[in-house]
């Protein structure tokens, strides 16, 4: 029969060591940097397709303005697609937007707090904030469903199916709902001299 190596014999109700889990907890904290890593990442490529969306249509409408005064045509679905680019560019766009804090904040409740307390208002917001996305999400993943089921389209030249427009919206939702949770996160490692919002640049 063979025998245990030596050192290596199970005991009955060992727990881990410190060291055990002191490098369990690294794994996981960098399991989590590389994740946030990448969704930056990815949060940052939607913004160039948003900007591309944006220049696109900077284009564009001068030269149907040019087409249609020198009568040789007009692009017909411009406006349309103008007002889906907005629709793309403004859900798109909203998980960067949060990441570099740029968002529209109403700060008079927090600038009278000490930073530690701020800090703690912002991680209590973080959470609800995580919540609602979360919620709209949900929601808007069964509307996307049903959409899909109904065949609704859209009473419009350049008719979309319903159904791909709220994938938009759920997605959304579903990445600002992730960065939240991220900026939770990150909102526990703040130095008193780190803000927040301050925009980051390069990831």
């Amino acid at each position: 029969m063979g025998s245990w190596p030596t050192g290596r014999l199970p005991v009955a109700g060992s727990s881990p060591t410190l060291s055990t889990l002191i490098t369990a907890g690294s794994d996981m904290y960098s399991r989590v940097d590389r994740f946030e890593a990448g969704f930056n990442r990815l949060t940052l490529y939607l913004a160039y397709l948003v900007a591309l969306s944006i220049g696109l249509i900077a284009v564009l409408i001068p030269l149907n303005l040019f087409l249609i005064k020198t009568q040789l045509g007009s692009i017909w679905w411009l406006y349309e697609g103008v007002e889906y680019s907005l629709y793309f560019g403004v859900f798109i766009g909203a998980p960067w937007v949060l990441n570099q804090g740029a968002h529209v904040r109403v700060d008079v409740l927090t600038a009278g707090l000490s930073r530690e307390t701020a800090r703690k208002v912002e991680r209590v917001m973080d959470i609800a904030g995580a919540a609602l996305c979360a919620l709209l999400c949900f929601y808007g993943s069964r509307i996307t469903i049903w959409e899909f089921q109904d065949g609704t389209m859209p009473d419009k030249d350049l008719r979309i199916p319903t159904g791909y427009m709220m994938v938009i919206f759920s997605a959304s939702f579903f990445l600002l709902a992730v960065e939240f949770l991220l900026r939770f996160r990150r909102a526990g490692h703040q130095s008193d001299e780190t803000d927040l919002d301050k925009p980051r640049v390069g990831f």
